[in-house]
Order: structure tokens, then C-alpha cells, then sequence
């Protein structure tokens, strides 16, 4: 194998470590929060910070890694967001109260947010175009199951371990993709000496943290302040859009947002991770509602949909590399469409096989849309905005995760407190509350639909 062929794969290795490491080490949170309420005697609003705080950490930063790549070059920066990553999962074990702990949470989503949009640059500097498929698929493996294994391993960890295993387990993988990236990534053989944009950086900071902390905090309080939130950091975003549009060095070039196939691609993939976070939301309320298991159990019921995920994520970028995005994404979109509606209409019924079944159908039309959309929406940028798209997937990425998850606990809370009106039946309520959610789900997956079909031309 020649030099650069072996760089191209060190390169891959390196940010596969990197980004499954930071991805799964949220995901080990979700189940940890019970726990963590207890530990520090928290309200479940306070207890949110565990995660919420290295959401705001990854979403802060990640608008200023193109900037910063560009000036420091992309090996310094991911280098310093996995050492950064390193030392606080570190520092996180040795946290003393729940405000440390959420500072270094908060530190931990800054190394996160330099190495996630910076590790999908790389890979498509290091593969051409007709290889980037099959490696973003094997990347994304990486990033999309482990939201999906992160409760199972989590509740293991709580289970024969203690709390501080949440963070030492990041070390071993993030130390592998310091020495892989050490030895295999390679200095960018020009910087650029740009000024730096400080209103532009205000104003999508202070966007990022006024929608993500607002829509949070509708999951326990709709207050007119909180609506006040939410609507000054759209406001804000809006005007880092307008300022980013007339400056002369934009902190992050908008203009890609005029790619049409670019713009599609970030619609689609926000239905497809609302469609994912739809499953690790709702399917451990049903399996601990209705089937009385324990959250473990619904962990592990989870788990053969992770791995046809992740099998399907690398047969569908390969497939993208040979046929084109077209085929690929529709025939994923189509599937995945159905099979929430079927899940809408038979979730009261179906039998624990039935529902494996379905929810394995589910995970491999996810591959097929997940990872190809995006590498169909960076392929479509020219070169030199590859670095840009690569951090509006990423924050679009991040902030949908955060959305998705408050949008759909308040619209199951809500129906299943209306149907508690008319009945005093909890189970059903739920049931019912349930299967409204994934019909709302399906709805937004088939929009999807005729916007693949429209963009069919421009992925031949």
C-alpha cells in the first residue's frame, strides 16, 4: 500500500475514533440523568444541564472552527479539540459538585465541536470524490451508533461501575485518535491571515445560546420570558445571516445556503434525525410503560437497529460512490416513511419481535439516507466550501438533536395529558400520545419524499 493511501486510511481511523468517542460520550448522559438527579438531589431542570451544557459547548464553537482551521490549520485544531476533549473527560472524574461537572461538561462540547466538522473536512481533503461515500459511511457508523448503544453502555457502567467511568471510558479512545492523528494527519501547506469577525461571532453566539436554552427550558416552563428567549436568539441568527452576507470576512460563508442541492441536503437530514431521536425517545417509554422492562432492557432492545444502522451506512455510501445519491436516499426515505407509519398504527399491538423487526427495517433506511445526504451535500460544494458545509451539517446536526428531543417529549406530554381528560386509563393515554407522535413523524419523513424526487436531475 503506498504512502498516501495508508495516510487516507490513518486519517479516517483518527477522526472515526475522535467522533465516536465525542458522540457517545453524550449519549452515555441520557441515562445517567435518574441517576445524577439523585446523587446531587436535582430538579429535572437543573439535572437537563448534564446534557444541555456540552450541547452549548459543541454549538458555540463549531461556527469558529472554519475560521480557526483556516488560520491554524486543520491538524493544530483537531489535535487541540481532542486534547481539550481528553483532559476534561479527565478533569470530569474528579468533579467535586454538579457545577463542576457541568463546567467541564461545557469543556468537553468545545473539544467535541473543533473535532466533529473538522474531522469531515479532513476525510473529504484525504478521499476523492467517488471514494468519499464508503468513508463517510464507515465515519458515520461511528456518529450514528452510538446514540443508539450510548443508554445500553451507560446503564452498565451505573449498573457494575460508578458514575466516574462516564467519563474515564472517553480516554483510551480518545488517546488512540491523538497518536493516529499525530502520525497520520499532515499540516495544511497554506494558513490564511484573516481578521476575525467579532460581531458576526456575537451574534450567532448569542443566537445559539438563546434558542438552544430557550427550547430547552420549554420542556418545564412556558413562560412569556422564555418565548422572549427563543424569539431574540432567532432574531440574532437572523442578523448574523444579514452581517455574514455584507462583510468582506465572513466568519462563515452563507452563500452555500444558495446550493440548492446543498439546502436539501440539510432538510432531509433533519428529518432523518428527528426520525432517529423519534426511536431512542419514544421506544424505551413504550418498552418501560407498556412492556414493564427495565430501561437496560430497552437499551438492549435498541441495539440490533444500531448495528443494521451502522451495516447499512457503509453498503449505502458505497452505493452512493457507484450509483449515485439518488437511488440511495429515495429508496431510504421511502422505507423509513413507512415503516414510522406502520409503528404509528400498530405500536398498541405489535409483539416485541415485531417490534425489533421493524425498528431494524428502520435503522437500515436510516443508513441509507443519513451519511449518503450528507456526503451528496458536501460533493455538491466546491472545494474551497467544503470547510463551511461541513459546519452547517454539524450545528444543524447538533442543534436538531437538542430540538427533536424537546419538541417530541412536549407534543407527548401534552396529547397524553388531553387523552388523561377523557380517560383516566394512564397506559392508554400513553399509547394513543405515542402514536400521534410517529404519525407526526411520518408526515415530516414524507415530505421528504417529493424533495429527493425534485433533486433526482442534479444526482444522476
Amino acid at each position: 500500500m503506498s504512502d498516501p493511501q495508508k495516510s487516507k486510511w490513518g486519517v479516517l481511523s483518527a477522526t472515526l475514533f475522535a467522533g465516536f468517542t465525542v458522540v457517545l460520550n453524550n449519549s452515555l448522559m441520557n441515562v445517567a440523568l435518574p441517576y445524577f438527579m439523585g446523587f446531587y438531589a436535582l430538579t429535572a431542570v437543573a439535572g437537563q444541564w448534564i446534557i444541555t451544557a456540552f450541547a452549548l459547548g459543541m454549538a458555540l464553537i463549531m461556527p469558529v472552527s472554519t475560521y480557526l482551521a483556516k488560520r491554524f490549520g486543520s491538524k493544530t485544531i483537531f489535535l487541540t479539540g481532542t486534547i481539550i476533549f481528553l483532559f476534561s473527560s479527565l478533569a470530569g472524574s474528579f468533579s467535586w459538585d454538579f457545577a463542576s461537572m457541568i463546567a467541564f461538561r461545557l469543556v468537553q462540547g468545545i473539544g467535541g465541536g473543533l473535532i466533529m466538522p473538522i474531522a469531515m473536512i479532513m476525510i473529504f481533503q484525504k478521499f476523492p470524490k467517488g471514494e468519499r461515500g464508503f468513508a463517510m459511511g464507515i465515519w458515520g457508523v461511528a456518529v450514528m451508533i452510538a446514540p443508539t448503544i450510548g443508554p445500553t453502555i451507560g446503564g452498565l457502567l451505573l449498573e457494575f461501575f460508578s458514575w466516574h467511568m462516564l467519563f474515564l471510558m472517553n480516554i483510551p479512545t480518545a488517546l488512540i485518535s491523538l497518536l493516529l492523528a499525530i502520525k497520520f494527519l499532515q499540516e495544511d501547506a497554506q494558513k490564511e491571515r484573516r481578521q476575525f469577525d467579532w460581531l458576526g461571532f456575537l451574534f450567532v453566539t448569542g443566537g445559539i445560546l438563546g434558542t438552544l436554552i430557550g427550547i430547552d427550558a420549554l420542556q418545564t416552563n412556558a413562560g412569556v420570558y422564555v418565548y422572549l428567549l427563543i424569539f431574540s436568539g432567532i432574531v440574532l441568527l437572523g442578523l448574523f445571516v444579514v452581517h455574514e452576507l455584507r462583510t468582506s470576512e465572513p466568519l462563515l460563508d452563507i452563500s452555500i445556503l444558495k446550493n440548492t442541492v446543498f439546502s436539501a441536503s440539510l432538510l432531509i437530514l433533519i428529518n432523518s434525525v428527528t426520525a432517529m431521536f423519534s426511536v431512542l425517545l419514544l421506544i424505551p417509554m413504550l418498552i418501560q410503560e407498556v412492556y414493564g422492562q427495565s430501561a437496560l432492557y430497552a437499551g438492549l432492545l435498541l441495539f440490533p437497529q444500531a448495528l443494521a444502522m451502522g451495516i447499512s451506512m457503509t453498503i449505502g455510501g458505497r452505493l452512493l460512490d457507484r450509483k449515485g445519491p439518488y437511488p440511495v436516499i429515495m429508496i431510504g426515505v421511502i422505507t423509513i416513511t413507512v415503516v414510522t407509519f406502520i409503528l404509528a398504527f400498530s405500536i398498541n399491538t405489535t409483539s416485541v419481535a415485531l417490534l425489533i423487526t421493524l425498528l431494524v427495517i428502520h435503522g437500515i433506511a436510516n443508513g441509507f439516507i443519513n451519511t449518503p445526504v450528507t456526503t451528496a451535500g458536501l460533493n455538491a460544494l466546491p472545494a474551497e466550501h467544503v470547510s463551511a458545509g461541513s459546519v452547517f451539517n454539524n450545528v444543524a446536526r447538533q442543534m436538531m438533536k437538542v430540538i427533536s428531543v424537546v419538541l417530541l417529549s412536549i407534543l407527548y406530554e401534552s396529547r397524553r395529558n388531553s387523552h388523561l381528560v377523557t380517560t383516566s386509563d394512564e397506559l392508554q393515554s400513553g399509547l394513543v400520545a405515542i402514536q400521534e407522535v410517529y404519525i407526526i413523524v411520518a408526515i415530516c419523513l414524507a415530505i421528504s419524499i417529493p424533495i429527493v424526487f425534485y433533486l433526482r436531475k442534479d444526482w444522476q
